[in-house]
């Protein structure tokens, strides 16, 4: 006999705030740690980019493209930030890791999480401009 019941999958739902807390992201008041965001937002900024050097055939396109979200994401509001992550994932036709889906319905972990990633991602790709091409 299958289980017809399915668990909610919302991260506004009432067990999110839970499961943040066993990924360690969140403290035992609900709050964000520091910290682990950090590391949290460079782990998946690094992934972002090896995704977009996996989906784009020209580092110029890579390029464009960080730089359009750079640009933007400086006059955006915390909530724009995350929303403007979440577009580049769709971009390139890949869904949001559970964890960042998790963090976006908690405004803070996801001002949190947008800022670290955007310092992050800006990071490899001034790297990159450094590093010469073969």
């Amino acid at each position: 006999m299958q289980d017809l019941y399915q668990r909610p999958r919302s991260p506004f739902d009432d067990s999110a705030l839970e499961r943040l807390r066993r990924m360690g992201l969140a403290d035992t008041d609900g709050h964000a740690v520091r910290d682990v965001m950090t590391i949290f937002a460079c782990i998946f900024a690094g992934q972002f980019y090896d995704d977009l050097c996996d989906y784009y055939q020209e580092h110029a396109d890579i390029q464009e493209l960080l730089s359009q979200l750079f640009d933007t994401a400086e006059t955006a509001e915390p909530k724009q930030k995350f929303l403007l992550i979440c577009l580049q994932y769709d971009g390139m036709f890949r869904e949001l890791p559970d964890p960042v889906w998790w963090i976006s319905g908690q405004p803070e972990f996801a001002e949190l999480f947008a800022d670290g990633f955007l310092v992050h991602l800006k990071l490899l790709n001034d790297k990159s401009k450094e590093e010469p091409t073969t």
